[in-house]
């Protein structure tokens, strides 16, 4: 018999950390938080969700302000073909609430938890990751390219999948080889590439680089390091190569980005205050 969901926060610099092998969704409420687990470092802001695999094992750290709100559960099997009441396929994968959905979110993940007057100790999860699973619709788009002769095989090929693209947002801030990928979800080198390809219409290196040029972006607004610092710590060997690969995705050089973007924020900062 499956446990019950376990709901789970980390506030105000807390920590806790995740040892059991179960699946586990969270959900940044305020301020920020950082993720440790199996599959990288990352950092949640306002709204972001993450859902990590059962052998992810994740310590959550939240700031001074920080509020996280999480669910552990067991992962079961596809999506039933009976009513939603049963738990929902929730794959691992990352993403953002926006204001309305972070309302419904907090609204379920209070139903999840256990009441005082509770004499079972157990809330309803149910509704919560049934929301989830449909924040989630364009993942399960994918997840049914995936080969495999039964529903519960090509389930298992796709967890694996999305485990390997939250490994390369992990550690966004080097260069993954393709065999280190293939050998944390257990597939041979072609056949990780191969089904990588087909499911999601591009190979791995490309979703590499485009994480990793994404990062980059990032930290030329967010930060004043210098264009070369900022190229190392996005896993690029030399200015050059970096150069190439931010103006072939981008269409401008990253000097340029920083100064147009850079002054997009001063502005909305100004608005804002």
């Amino acid at each position: 018999m499956p446990s019950r969901p376990h709901c789970l926060a980390a506030s105000r610099q807390g920590n806790l950390g995740l040892q059991a092998r179960r699946y586990s969704l969270w959900v940044q409420v305020r301020g920020e938080s950082w993720i440790e687990s199996a599959e990288g470092r990352f950092r949640l802001r306002p709204g972001q969700w993450i859902v990590l695999d059962r052998e992810s094992r994740p310590i959550v750290q939240a700031t001074s302000m920080g509020l996280c709100l999480g669910l552990s559960f067991d992962g079961g099997g596809p999506p039933s073909r009976r009513a939603s009441a049963d738990h929902a396929c929730v794959y691992p994968g990352r993403g953002r609430l926006d204001e309305g959905e972070r309302l419904v979110f907090l609204r379920l993940w209070r139903r999840a938890c256990p009441r005082p007057t509770d004499a079972a100790g157990s809330g309803d999860a149910s509704p919560l990751l049934a929301f989830m699973a449909e924040i989630q619709r364009d993942l399960h788009r994918y997840a049914q390219r995936c080969p495999g002769r039964t529903r519960g095989h090509r389930h298992q090929v796709f967890v694996r999948l999305q485990r390997a693209r939250l490994y390369l947002n992990g550690h966004r801030n080097r260069r993954v080889p393709m065999r280190e990928l293939a050998r944390l979800v257990n597939f041979s080198h072609s056949y990780f590439s191969r089904t990588y390809t087909f499911v999601y219409e591009e190979q791995p290196q490309v979703t590499a680089s485009r994480i990793r040029l994404a990062h980059a972006a990032e930290l030329l607004i967010s930060t004043e390091s210098p264009i070369g610092e900022i190229a190392q710590a996005s896993g690029f060997e030399n200015n050059c190569s970096f150069s190439r690969a931010f103006r072939a995705r981008f269409g401008i050089s990253a000097t340029d980005y920083r100064r147009r973007e850079g002054v997009c924020e001063d502005n909305s900062r100004k608005s804002n205050a």
